[in-house]
């Protein structure tokens, strides 16, 4: 009797754990493309480029209609700048940023028994160090500038999941990113002189993220 309770109890114990198998909750994969803006005729100078391959990690776990996310990203990127042309005021300058961002997010299916349509929110930890020049102006100054910037950043929006291979899948999100930054800047300008400025930078954007994931 002993030996046949002995037997049913591992088999159990091995369906139980087979089925346990088949469950795949966790998600882990890159951000494969980030979409940062759709107009490329910048007239201020970008934290971001417009487009960013595989510059982040994606985690995602998922039980029943919710899901926890977490990610984070690096992007070193140089990019110029100018404002309209023809003018006294008229200006141009060169910045390269150094940006990291790190955070935490939820997402819930809106298909009660489906949960390749969701909708979410991330909200991310974010430091910026840029270092650049600014040429022309009133005066045609020649200046150089460093700055370091720390805020926060939400990304509200709609996602969907699809399956493109066994266990692997695609996740194409669309949604608007709220970005709050402190600005610390030091600038040397035409005069010699070096000065010390802070502010407020609050930038709204509609932002395109695809995500390739693989579940286990």
């Amino acid at each position: 009797m002993k030996k046949i309770i002995t037997i049913l109890t591992i088999i159990l114990t091995f369906h139980m754990s087979k089925g346990q198998d088949t469950i795949r909750r966790f998600e882990f994969g890159s951000t494969l493309i980030t979409i940062n803006s759709f107009n490329t005729n910048y007239y201020s100078a970008p934290d971001r480029p417009s487009f960013e391959f595989m510059n982040g990690l994606f985690f995602r776990y998922t039980k029943k209609r919710l899901g926890l996310r977490l990610h984070a990203s690096y992007t070193d990127n140089s990019t110029s700048y100018a404002t309209l042309s023809g003018v006294p005021e008229s200006s141009s300058g060169d910045i390269n940023n150094k940006d990291f961002r790190i955070g935490v997010g939820g997402q819930f299916s809106l298909l009660k028994r489906k949960d390749w349509f969701y909708t979410f929110l991330d909200l991310s930890y974010r430091n910026v160090f840029s270092t650049g020049h600014y040429y022309g102006g009133i005066g045609g100054a020649n200046e150089s500038f460093s700055k370091t910037a720390n805020g926060f950043d939400g990304f509200l929006g709609l996602g969907f999941k699809i399956k493109t291979i066994k266990y692997v899948y695609l996740s194409p999100e669309l949604g608007c990113l709220i970005s709050n930054k402190f600005v610390n800047q030091t600038t040397n300008n035409y005069l010699g002189q070096t000065l010390e400025s802070n502010n407020i930078d609050v930038n709204l954007s509609p932002i395109l993220k695809l995500h390739l994931t693989v579940k286990f």
